[in-house]
This record gives structure tokens, sequence and C-alpha cells, in this order.
């Protein structure tokens, strides 16, 4: 074949498409997947030989095409697909996954049941009837699509994973973690199965058994920020503040921007009484999410319990300014005033315990309170600048009139 050859340029495209698609570039790869589409399907091209080729362009179309939230025309690509290769698993699960995604859970079940027709010993078929099934609260029908698809894979961890997810759904959990362990008996060196096992614990509240679980999710060699980041939270709910810590750090090590990681390292730090280290973080997490209140809501805290009232004081402002009307809004507004009303406590304690910050005050109260990092509120300021501080009493001295 010549360099020219349509079949090898064809095949050039799709070697091109599949890079993008590894790369998640899904435009550039659905427009050379297009290109072949449009070349093998002229009539001088149109022979058996073609046929694999065309197919692999149309499902790779099909999943740009779902990717990129195209969910119609992925439709029409998958059906193409279908039509020239009924039996392709890959066409048949993108038509399914782009019908659901549109909300058109009866228009998929009744593809899915079609397709069994022809295959009725196709396990993934099964499953997507027993997962569309639960989707419109036909449990019977469900759990009977669940036995096929359990009895006909072969060691698949899958049909358990959906399996226990069902007959969680329907408020069968303790039936569902049953299910997960027998899963984990029969194909132990599945971390998936481990995992789906250590989230059924970890919902039942049973995170000394969760910990196990994702623990031999690791020793899988399934190593994840995500999968550090769950151990965290169940060391820290444990009280192994020192594996939560390993566990944050380790996450990461492999993600070092990762929001959830960050924020359960601060926690850690926090609880261990390392406040300087968790400021640290929480200032490396506001960088990362400047919009998100919760977070500044965390480093208001943080600051508030470091006595750093101006950046407490800053920090709860943002809160109530990126969720106003909010019940987060609402307790920051709370402390706020709280506050405001030590600090001023605290001023007038301050100034009757040091003659040179009453002189101070006296002299220049903005700048007084500003070199002790105090920062009042408008109305608290008024009570500071109408308060004669040469009549409060030295220490502990009897009470008197302080407000001109």
């Amino acid at each position: 074949m010549g360099p020219r050859d349509p079949l090898a340029v064809s095949q050039s495209l799709l070697e091109e498409a599949n890079r993008y698609m590894e790369h998640q570039e899904w435009h550039q790869a659905e427009e050379r997947f297009r290109r072949v589409v449009r070349s093998l399907t002229r009539k001088s091209l149109r022979s058996k030989s073609t046929k694999p080729l065309l197919t692999q362009a149309l499902t790779g179309w099909a999943r740009c095409l779902l990717e990129q939230g195209q969910l119609p025309e992925a439709v029409k690509v998958a059906r193409r697909a279908l039509a020239l290769m009924p039996t392709s698993e890959e066409a048949q699960h993108l038509l399914v996954n782009a019908l659901v995604g549109l909300g058109r859970w009866q228009e998929a079940l009744r593809k899915v049941k079609q397709l069994l027709r022809s295959q009725p010993q196709n396990w993934r078929l099964h499953l997507w009837a027993a997962r569309l099934e639960g989707q419109l609260m036909r449990w019977a029908e469900a759990i009977q699509h669940l036995a096929m698809a359990l009895r006909l894979a072969d060691k698949e961890a899958e049909p358990y994973e959906v399996a226990a997810q069902i007959l969680e759904r329907r408020g069968e959990t303790r039936r569902a973690l049953l299910l997960l362990r027998k899963g984990v008996e029969q194909i132990p060196r599945s971390p998936a199965l481990w995992f789906a096992l250590g989230q059924m614990h970890r919902q039942l509240g049973q995170w000394r058994e969760a910990v196990q679980c994702f623990e031999r999710v690791l020793k899988l060699r399934f190593d994840s920020p995500l999968v550090r980041e769950i151990l965290g939270q169940l060391c820290s709910e444990l009280g192994w503040l020192d594996k939560a810590q390993e566990h944050a750090l380790r996450g990461l090590e492999q993600d070092p921007e990762n929001p959830n990681l960050l924020d359960l390292l601060a926690f850690v730090y926090m609880q261990k009484g390392r406040f300087s280290e968790a400021l640290c973080v929480l200032q490396r997490l506001v960088r990362l999410a400047p919009t998100d209140p919760v977070i500044q809501f965390r480093l208001a805290s943080l600051h508030h319990q470091l006595s750093n009232y101006p950046q407490a004081i800053a920090a709860y402002q943002r809160t109530i300014a990126l969720a106003p009307e909010t019940e987060l809004a609402r307790e920051a507004q709370y402390i706020l005033e709280l506050l405001d009303k030590q600090q001023l406590e605290q001023v007038f304690l301050l100034s009757m315990e040091d003659p040179v910050f009453r002189i101070k005050l006296m002299r220049n109260p903005h700048q007084a309170l500003k070199e002790r990092g105090f920062l009042l509120s408008e109305a608290s300021m008024e009570v500071i600048l109408n308060t004669d501080f040469s009549q409060l009493p030295r220490r502990h001295g009897a009470s008197q009139r302080f407000v001109s």
C-alpha cells in the first residue's frame, strides 16, 4: 500500500485520535474520528475490510461527544456504530450511557432488553438492565438481572459492586455488606471490591473494619489521593492522629493541591496543637479556593484561637461576604459581635494592668490599639473614645463610672 492509501491514512488518523483521547483532548480526537468516518463511508471504500476501522471510528466519535456533553449527537453516532456492529459492547455501553444522561430511562431499558434477546448470556447487559430497573424502583426485576449477571460473570468485580449499590438503595444495607464480603472472598485481589466494602463499613460507622478494608486496597498497590483521604478521615475519627497525618501527607505527595487533603491535614495539626503548621496549611488552602466560605470560616476560627484578632475579623467578614444570608454567615456575624465584646473587655483590663498602655491609649487610642493587635468595631471604638481612662481604677479597684 502506498503512503496515500485511504486505509493507511485512516489507521494513522485513528492512532492520532487515540493519543488525543489519552490526554482527554476530546475536540481534537473527535475531529480525526469524523475524518475517518467520512473517508470510509465513501462508496468506493465500502467493504468488509473497512468495517472494523469504521466501527472503531464511530465508537470513538460517540465517546468524544459523550465526554463533551453532546448527548443527542452521541446517541445518533452510537446507533450508527451498532447498526454496523450490533455486538459491539463499547457501542452498546455508549448508547445506553447517552440515553441515561438524557434521562430517557425507559428508552434505555427497552434498548438493553432488545439487545438481551439476541445476547442472553451477556452479563454486562444484565447489569445495565439491573441498574435501570433499580432506577425505576422495580426491585424484583433488578434483583433478577443481578442474579443473572453474578451467575454469568466469572471472577468479575463489577456485578458485586452494582448489586451492593442497588441493595443499599433498597434499604438492605446488611445484605449488601454480606454480598460484598462474598465478593472479596471470591475475588480477593480486587481493589474495587475492597474499596466498596470499606465504604459500606464506613457508612455503618464501623470505622476499624473500614480502615482494614482500605489498607487492603493499598496493599493491592491501588494507592490514590482519595484512598489516602478516606483513611486519614477514618484515623482522625478513631483518634489515631499520627496515622491520619501520615495518610494526608502521602496523599499530598501525589496531589499537592488537593483541597480535601489540605483540609484534613490542617484539622489534624489543630487536633495535635500544632497551630502554626495548621495556619500555614489553611493559608495554602485559601490561596487554592479563595471564594470558599467554609475555608474562610475555618481560617477565621484558627486566627481567633491564636488571638490574631485583625486577621480573624477579616476572615469572618469575608465569610459573610461570600455566603450572605446563610447559617454560616449568621454564625460568623455572631462570633464577630462576641469577638468585639471580648476585645473591648480586654482593652479595659489591659488599661488597668498596664500603665504604659493606659497612657498610650489616652494619647492616641487608634495607634495604641493597633500596636496591641486589637481591631474594634465602630461602636466599640466610640466607647473607647468616650472613656476617661485616667479615672479607671488600678488593677482590681472599686468600680467607677468609665464612660463620660
